[in-house]
């Protein structure tokens, strides 16, 4: 009924926004590149050394809702590919600049928050040449990652050069269904062929056009069990504060900053701050409930929710 009730809401606002619009279209939870390998896979006997590449590319992304923009990314997709490690592993990151084009071509850079060593060896590289950063990730938890640009930082990430990474404690958590969600949003406005170019005005005001899950704003609903426990991995690439929300269910354990040392249980709602990362679990009641961000429901009516179907 609540489902229900939501889609006729969306429906409306949809139809007042643009008569034109064509229905939204439902994509997978998890796009390419946001699939999970999962703790018990990624986690081995010891340490391991991982490499990582990944290209800083300029590319037209799909919104659904027939919505489209041109933005950076990091491997073509928003938000880019996720990065899965173990607590203690040494990762080497590769990062290739192939924004190329002679006229628009930029520096990009990359700084995870997993780091810790001197901020200089974040910084961009011209277009055409390769950044590597190699680091032991000690802390577990999920992580957020962006281009560091010096002051143009604030700009290339909210024109989506973004993505998760996920350090998975060596201690065992309890078996789950794990997926990957990463909060962030779209600043420009949509012209009448459903273009959007985004702008400094909106940027800089932290006055998104749209927010959305995993860099769209079209779910299929995700299957699960009755009784069956969900682990969601979460970034919030902001603005402002997540205050992330399963409706028709309670978030069992909240681990701050995605951390397992870091855990509240038994919470109704739980904030993730701009630039931040957490991970949450809770058990799907039979039929539906559904992950929003109470700090955002007006966004609710474009399709900023992920339903889950229990049975």
């Amino acid at each position: 009924m609540i489902s229900k009730k939501l889609s006729l809401f969306a429906a409306l606002i949809t139809t007042l926004l643009c008569c034109s619009c064509a229905p939204r279209q439902a994509v997978s939870i998890t796009p390419k590149g946001l699939a999970l390998a999962g703790q018990r896979t990624v986690c081995g006997a010891g340490p391991l050394h991982r490499t990582f590449a990944i290209a800083a590319v300029r590319a037209q992304v799909q919104l659904a809702q027939n919505l489209r923009t041109e933005t950076w990314t990091y491997g073509g997709t928003l938000p880019g590919p996720v990065i899965e490690a173990c607590e203690g592993d040494t990762v080497t990151i590769r990062m290739s600049n192939n924004d190329t084009d002679p006229a628009m071509g930029t520096d990009h850079g990359f700084d995870s928050h997993a780091f810790q060593m001197d901020t200089m060896r974040f910084a961009a590289v011209a277009p055409g040449e390769t950044l590597e950063l190699t680091g032991e990730v000690s802390v577990p938890g999920v992580f957020m990652y962006h281009c560091a640009s010096a002051s143009a930082t604030d700009w290339h990430i909210k024109t989506g050069m973004y993505g998760a990474m996920v350090v998975y404690p060596r201690e065992r958590l309890p078996e789950a269904r794990e997926i990957l969600v990463v909060q962030s949003a779209i600043y420009g406005d949509p012209d009448q062929s459903r273009h959007i170019v985004q702008t400094t005005d909106r940027a800089n005001a932290n006055n998104p056009f749209l927010m959305m899950f995993n860099g769209t704003v079209a779910h299929t609903p995700v299957a699960a069990k009755v009784g069956d426990r969900v682990r969601v991995y979460f970034v919030n690439v902001g603005p402002g504060d997540s205050a992330v929300h399963v409706m028709g269910s309670i978030l069992e354990r909240f681990y701050i900053s995605g951390n397992s040392r870091n855990v509240v249980y038994d919470v109704q709602t739980g904030s993730v701050p701009p630039g931040g990362g957490a991970a949450f679990e809770f058990t799907p009641p039979k039929g539906q409930s559904m992950l929003v961000d109470h700090n955002n429901l007006r966004f609710l009516a474009y399709g900023m929710e992920i339903e889950f179907d229990a049975e």
